[in-house]
């Protein structure tokens, strides 16, 4: 019961207080624009505090937005990467088909363009049985024989580039009419079996003879070494550097 009284008798204090002040300074007696000042900086005051202790927390958070948006950005720059290397090969590999298709002199019923697969260090071509690959069928880019098929599958088939090419030879001429056989050694193509006196030039070109698989006519390279160090042997051999690298075309040929 005294508890309910003090705290009226404190209500009515508070409101005679209020009404004091303003009574006050209904009379100008009583200037409360001191106090309004004193407020209005206490609250600016409070303002800058409270932007200090806050702005660390906006900077978390915008960086936080940003490294977002950097990782967005990223993924995106990212498959344009890859569009646009696909879409490179796509234009080498149209360019190479125009100048296969601009060649007239072909039989297209005898010839099977497809594009290398180079997995693991095979050497794949991404054709077999299904398109009427054979063992021992001439792999060509724009004329240039490249090797010879392997073994095929269903749908892919192996090459044995000409530096591979140890169990069987080819038998081949230069452009000044000199004949030869063509085989590797694991390393480098090389002419054989050309006697002593035949005529070699660094630079000659060399072309296939006809031969089972093999037509006549297709460039093999040029003469980049003639070897004559040993004057007692009645042959010589000479090393053959091919223009075209099989893992750098877009699509070859098989006929």
């Amino acid at each position: 019961m005294l508890n309910g009284q003090g705290r009226l008798i404190n209500y009515l204090l508070a409101l005679l207080v209020l009404f004091v002040l303003f009574f006050l300074q209904f009379l100008n007696l009583l200037n409360l624009n001191g106090l309004r000042s004193f407020s209005n900086w206490w609250k600016g005051q409070n303002y800058l505090l409270l932007q200090k202790l806050t702005q660390p927390i906006w900077r978390i958070q915008n960086m936080w937005q940003l490294s977002a948006r950097l990782e967005d950005l990223q993924y995106r720059y990212s498959e344009a990467a890859a569009i646009v290397s696909q879409l490179q090969t796509l234009q080498q590999e149209n360019r190479e088909l125009r100048q296969m298709l601009e060649n007239t002199d072909r039989s297209y019923n005898q010839v099977v363009i497809s594009a290398p697969v180079i997995s693991f260090a095979q050497t794949l071509v991404a054709v077999g049985s299904d398109r009427g690959i054979q063992p021992g069928s001439a792999v060509l880019h724009q004329g240039t024989l490249l090797g010879l098929i392997d073994q095929v599958d269903d749908r892919q088939s192996s090459v044995v580039l000409l530096a591979q090419l140890r169990e069987r030879a080819l038998v081949v001429r230069t452009s000044q009419g000199v004949q030869g056989l063509l085989r590797g050694n694991g390393r480098e193509i090389l002419l054989t079996e050309i006697p002593s006196d035949a005529p070699l030039s660094e630079g000659d070109l060399v072309f296939t003879e006809t031969a089972p698989g093999v037509k006549a006519g297709f460039l093999v390279g040029r003469l980049a070494k003639v070897n004559r160090d040993n004057q007692a042997f009645a042959t010589q051999t000479a090393v053959v550097e091919q223009l075209v690298n099989f893992f750098e075309v877009a699509l070859v040929e098989v006929q």
